[in-house]
């Protein structure tokens, strides 16, 4: 900020639509409430002035080109032109310091004349974008490698990143004073920031090869890691010393060395880590971090200038690049473990491979075929569209090498692992399923967890245990060629859920087949069995030939029941008037059938055969100690209740002295078991049997 300041944004070409040729430097705009806001000749309409030339108050006159703005001087061809470019760059500043200048502005191929006096100052308000993101480039580097060494000082890994945190800062800071002038800044100054820039990208390189000279796998003693040092340090004296002539050998070709030199160590990294998926996939990431960063560096600054074209960016926003490196190292060295690496992973390489093939037809064509920049980019672009896209994906597919099953193929393995009983392999299939997800190494024993869990950064994938399949951890993903991801979680426990579901359904239907032949093994016992018994032991055939008939009639209950388990109301009654009918028929006893309130209601099993039971029941004790001349049955559905009522006119009995017997003793157990009553009445009269049996919620319902 410690400069004089004109207040006007330059630029070395037009920044228009229409090509315009002008001489000096092209104004882009003026900052207001600067010196050159104050001239209404410029301030009004700025984008159509150039600044032609400088003269101060000695007199002096000095011509400006495009070639004053230039970004890196270390572009130049000779260490000579560079210290030229200097002494230009000091002689601008100090025509700006001796007070007034006079700017020659060219208007419309037209010279105009306005004097100004410079600001001893720059606002810092006036400072642009690509300022501030350098600091912060250099800020980032530095603070992130400073704490993650604190946290393992004694780690030398963390050592070198922290020290190439240092150089970051010191490059990126150095750059971003020099790169962002308006004009001119000493030359005294600029030599300074550059040799500290060059010197900050040396301390980069070291740092960063010995990062990967022990870290993943420690391929060296830490004596060797002065190495790097002292070769890089030694190739920066000599670049400062002036026995070099050219920078690209002096600069460009160290810094060249020092990318091969890191490429070449991730290389040997990778070799070193096989048999480890852990080291691997941090590996993995930090040679991802590099290509990314200096590669996107390479082709949107330095691959367009080898090549004779502008830069794509202006090399103080492109260097943020190399912040993207520093942090996918220090992502590394912390162990923060960035899952789903590989397909990321790929499709950032896909995507850098795909530019760098555009760039290289792009200049293919314009050198060889194609004069105009905008058809060759155009036919480029369709040549990358037809040939990498495809090839990419068969690339990925070739690569990758992992296939999931296809969602109906995974349902049909778990419904297999779900129907197989335990005692028939069901934890080989178990095991088979997860193979051919994740193709583990290893099956372990696992340790209760309540839901699938990434263990150790993914080396390994802890499973609940499922009904009688044992927990389990698997180890070592895809042969032990990668980590558990955070997709493989997430496919575990969907393929968890959906077992866990099934397992649960047949339980429930195993334990519906229990009840049902539990069922029907206690009506055969109670109703078949008793009555085929009582008819074996009766004297009388006209009796035998009644039990049988209702022997025939339950044992068609129950295969009803089986298939049909519920049963409308009207139906039930009207297949037992007909049962009783016949039976009083033939015993010549008349019957009065009466049923109120009768409504389209679905009766549940169990409700239904107490009904049946209740009926026969009171009508086969009538029958069989009463000897009456009528029965009476009256059925009545009200307030959720089914009310019974069963009447005959012959001999009573005494029920608190009569014998206790099996038939009505039953029917006051099964209808107290549902919530029932049962209540007797009987004199010389006649006796009446009446019974209450509730309705369950779904019956009710059914309504």
């Amino acid at each position: 900020m410690d400069q004089r300041y004109l207040g006007l944004r330059l630029a070395p070409e037009a920044r228009v639509a229409v090509p315009v040729r002008f001489d000096g430097l092209w104004i882009d705009a003026v900052v207001p409430n600067s010196p050159a806001a104050a001239l209404p000749e410029i301030g009004i309409q700025p984008s159509v002035h150039a600044l032609v030339a400088l003269t101060d108050a000695t007199g002096k006159t000095l011509a400006l080109s495009p070639a004053d703005l230039i970004e890196e001087p270390d572009v130049l061809k000779t260490y000579a032109a560079m210290q030229a470019f200097f002494d230009r760059q000091d002689e601008i500043a100090a025509m700006l310091r001796r007070g007034p200048v006079t700017l020659e502005v060219q208007f419309m191929g037209e010279s105009r004349f306005h004097t100004i006096r410079p600001a001893r100052q720059r606002p810092a308000l006036s400072l642009p974008f690509a300022f501030w993101l350098q600091i912060a480039v250099g800020l980032g580097g530095l603070w992130i490698g400073v704490w993650i060494w604190i946290l393992r000082r004694a780690d030398w890994a963390t050592r070198c990143l922290a020290f190439s945190g240092v150089g970051l800062m010191i490059s990126a800071f150095a750059a971003a004073v020099y790169s962002t002038r308006e004009l001119a800044i000493p030359g005294d100054l600029f030599r300074i920031l550059s040799a500290l820039n060059h010197f900050g990208a040396f301390a980069f390189g070291v740092g960063m090869i010995g990062l990967f000279m022990v870290y993943p796998r420690r391929l060296c003693h830490a004596r060797w890691l002065a190495v790097p040092a002292f070769v890089l340090g030694a190739w920066f004296a000599l670049a400062q010393s002036g026995l070099i002539k050219s920078p690209a050998i002096g600069i460009h070709l160290g810094v060249i060395l020092a990318l091969l030199s890191i490429l070449t160590l991730v290389g040997l990294q990778y070799r070193a880590t096989r048999g480890d998926p852990r080291d691997r996939a941090a590996l993995s990431w930090l040679g991802l971090a590099v290509l990314v960063g200096s590669g996107a560096f390479v082709v949107t600054v330095i691959a367009p200038q080898l090549l004779g074209m502008p830069a794509y960016m202006s090399q103080g926003v492109a260097f943020v690049f190399f912040l993207l490196i520093y942090l996918g190292v220090a992502l590394g060295v912390a162990r923060f473990q960035l899952f789903q690496l590989e397909t990321w992973a790929f499709r950032i390489l896909y995507y850098v491979v795909a530019v760098l093939l555009l760039l290289g037809i792009d200049a293919l064509l314009i050198f060889t075929i194609i004069d105009d920049r905008a058809p060759a980019f155009a036919l480029s672009l369709l040549i990358v569209a037809l040939v990498w896209l495809p090839l990419r994906d068969t690339l990925a597919r070739w690569v990758l090498r992992r296939k999931e099953p296809a969602r109906a193929d995974r349902f049909r393995k778990i419904m297999d692992v779900a129907l197989t009983p335990p005692e028939r392999d069901q934890l080989g299939r178990w095991h088979a399923l997860l193979g051919d997800l994740y193709n583990p190494l290893k099956y372990a024993p696992g340790s209760e967890v309540s839901s699938p869990v990434l263990r150790e950064d993914g080396l390994a994938l802890a499973l609940p245990r499922i009904g009688a399949i044992p927990a389990l951890e698997l180890q070592y993903a895809d042969g032990g060629r990668r980590l558990f991801s955070a997709r493989d979680l997430e496919l575990a426990t969907e393929i968890f859920a959906m077992l866990v579901q099934a397992l649960e359904s047949r339980e429930a239907y195993e334990k519906g087949v229990s009840e049902e032949r539990t069922r029907i093994a206690r009506d055969i016992h109670d109703n078949i069995g008793v009555q085929l018994m009582a008819a074996l032991h009766s004297p009388e055939p006209t009796r035998k030939d009644i039990m049988i008939r209702e022997t025939l009639t339950d044992l068609r209950d129950i295969i009803n029941n089986a298939s049909n388990p519920d049963m409308s109301f009207d139906e039930v009654l009207a297949d037992l008037r007909a049962q009783i009918a016949e039976q009083l028929h033939i015993a010549r006893v008349k019957m009065t059938w009466t049923v109120l309130n009768s409504h389209a209601v679905v009766l549940p099993l169990q409700v239904a055969h107490m009904l049946r039971s209740i009926i026969r029941e009171a009508v086969q004790n009538a029958l069989k100690h009463a000897a009456p001349a009528r029965i009476s049955i009256s059925v009545q559905l009200t307030d959720g209740k089914i009310m019974v009522g069963v009447t005959d006119d012959g001999k009573g009995f005494d029920p608190m002295h009569a014998p206790r017997g099996n038939g009505l003793a039953n029917l006051r157990d099964r209808a107290e078991a549902v919530g029932g009553v049962m209540r007797i009445d009987s004199s010389s009269g006649g006796t009446r049997m009446e019974a209450e049996i509730p309705m369950s919620e779904a019956a009710r319902g059914g309504a």
